[in-house]
C-alpha cells in the first residue's frame, strides 16, 4: 500500500535519469566509450527508467483510484 509520501519519493528518484545521463557523458569524456558501450549504457538507462516511470505511474493511479490524492 504506498501513500503520497512514496509518490513523491519515486518521482524524486525519477529525476535521476539527468543525473545518470551526465554520468553517461563524464565517462564518455573520462574514456572514448565505443559505439556498443554507449549504446549498452543508454539502452540501459531506457529499460530502467522505463519500469521506473512506469512504478510511479501505478502508484499514481493507485492512490487516484482509492481517494488518497
Amino acid at each position: 500500500m504506498s501513500d503520497r509520501f512514496d509518490l513523491e519519493q519515486q518521482i524524486m528518484n525519477c529525476w535521476n535519469v539527468v543525473d545518470d545521463i551526465k554520468m553517461v557523458q563524464a565517462m564518455n569524456d573520462l574514456r572514448a566509450l565505443s559505439e556498443d558501450e554507449m549504446a549498452n549504457a543508454l539502452l540501459g538507462l531506457q529499460t530502467l527508467y522505463q519500469m521506473k516511470f512506469e512504478v510511479l505511474f501505478n502508484t499514481f493511479e493507485n492512490l487516484i483510484r482509492e481517494q488518497k490524492l
